[in-house]
C-alpha cells in the first residue's frame, strides 16, 4: 500500500530517492534490510519515497502507517505457518516490523522535514 505518486515511480526514480532501511546518514548499515529471510527493503524504499513527497505532519503519519502495513505484509507473505519454527519466525519478524515502525514514528521527523520548511506546512 503506497500513495499513488509513490506507486507510479519507476524503479530508477525510486532508487534515486531511497536508500533502503535505516537513516541515509549512517556510514555503516546498522538497520538490516531483511530479518530472518523477510525482505523489508521494498517497504523501506516506499517509506523513503513517501517522506520525499510528503508535505505535512499528516503525510508523515500516513507514510509511517503505510510503512507498518507494508512491513507486516512482507512478513505475512514470507512466513507461511506450517509449524512451530515458522510461527516463531513470524512472531520475531512481526516484532521487528513494529520496532521499525516505532522508530520512524518517534524519530523520523528530521528525515521527513529534511529540505522542507516545516513552518510553511502548518
Amino acid at each position: 500500500m503506497l500513495p499513488r505518486i509513490v506507486a507510479e515511480l519507476s524503479s530508477e526514480q525510486l532508487k534515486n530517492i531511497s536508500n533502503g532501511c535505516g537513516p541515509e546518514s549512517m556510514k555503516r548499515k546498522l538497520v538490516p534490510d531483511s530479518i530472518l529471510g523477510v525482505d523489508f527493503y521494498p517497504a523501506c524504499c516506499g517509506h523513503d519515497a513517501c517522506y520525499h513527497f510528503g508535505e505535512t505532519e499528516k503525510h508523515k503519519r500516513i507514510a509511517d502507517r503505510c510503512f507498518l502495513y507494508n512491513l507486516l505484509l512482507a512478513v505475512d507473505e514470507h512466513c507461511v505457518l506450517n509449524g512451530i519454527i515458522e510461527h516463531v519466525q513470524r512472531v520475531a519478524c512481526r516484532s521487528a516490523a513494529f520496532e521499525y515502525y516505532k522508530f520512524v514514528a518517534s524519530w523520523g521527523d528530521d528525515a521527513f522535514w529534511a529540505h522542507k520548511n516545516k513552518e510553511q506546512a502548518k
